[in-house]
């Protein structure tokens, strides 16, 4: 029986993993929060500031974990609402701080870090794509790969894509913006000129809940789906798939959005992906499996 630490329990991917590693079985699930407490049934949750070098000791003590996933970060959400040193801490020295509890314990650390640590491009490769991090959240998260892999931890860094599908927490994705506002039959605005490789939350974490098992060495894995997809093409393909007015889908630039720098093309290779035999489902079945969500 492992133990498996999962942090920012409270967001948008570690709802969907807490289920499917509960699904394989063979583990305890210990999940960290800050201010808002999840409902998971088989989890057991730990309230904790993981800014707070004393209680994050404090939470390694108690679980002595052998797997951790460190999904919790300050998200491009937050960046305007979040002073830029408090967003270099989080999201750079409190990643190293996880890292070196993790070598400690001698637990597989998990890092999911964002495809937008790289410079513009397409066929982006982990190993050798240059980096050109644009925003404070990405190049912390860049600051946060480099702690992991200069700790010595035993480490996978995932460069996560835009992940798609409805929420079941508090945070509120694209996708369900998207959704709720074509549902009610109001315009959406969406980028046609920003393409990236989305990846289904419900495939980001089956492949999460996988890894552990395929690890052979420490690596950088592009996370994300194979195709290559506008926010404007996902509208579309959301109105196919929901019945939705396409005419209520209106193109848009990502020029027009002053909020904090973006990058136009993140063409990501999935070599490395594939080569771990981890694939994904196409854009419309997912949406499709997203619909009986719904019921």
């Amino acid at each position: 029986m492992k133990n498996i630490l999962i942090t920012g329990v409270s967001g948008y991917i570690a709802p969907y993993l807490c289920k499917a590693l509960l699904f394989k079985g063979g583990c305890k699930l210990f999940g960290v929060y800050n201010s808002h407490k999840p409902g998971l049934d088989g989890v057991e949750h730990i309230q904790c500031d993981l800014a707070n070098p004393e209680e994050l000791n404090r939470v390694f003590e108690e679980v002595k974990p052998d797997i951790v996933y460190h999904l919790a970060s300050v998200t491009p959400t937050r960046i305007t609402t979040q002073k830029d040193d408090y967003i270099s801490h989080f999201n750079g020295e409190v990643t190293a701080q996880v890292a070196m509890l993790c070598k400690q314990t001698g637990a597989l650390m998990i890092y999911t870090s964002t495809d937008l640590v790289y410079k513009a491009g397409v066929n982006l490769r982990e190993d050798s794509s240059p980096t050109e991090p644009l925003t404070i959240y990405a190049k912390t998260k860049l600051e946060g790969e480099v702690a992991v892999r200069e700790s010595g931890v035993k480490h996978v860094i995932l460069r996560t894509s835009l992940v798609y599908g409805f929420t079941l927490s508090s945070y509120t994705s694209f996708f369900d913006v998207a959704y709720k506002t074509l549902s009610e039959g109001k315009e959406l605005r969406a980028f046609t000129d920003q393409f990236r490789n989305a990846i289904y939350v419900e495939d980001a974490a089956a492949i999460l809940a996988a890894l552990p098992a395929k690890y052979k060495h420490n690596d950088v894995v592009n996370f994300c789906g194979a195709e290559y997809l506008s926010r404007y093409d996902m509208c579309m393909g959301m109105c196919e798939v929901f019945g939705f007015e396409k005419r209520l889908v209106v193109p848009a630039s990502c020029d027009e959005f002053k909020g904090y720098s973006m990058v136009k093309d993140l063409g990501l290779n999935r070599e490395k992906l594939d080569g771990y035999g981890l694939g994904t489902s196409g854009y419309v079945v997912n949406l499709q499996k997203a619909k009986r969500i719904l019921g």
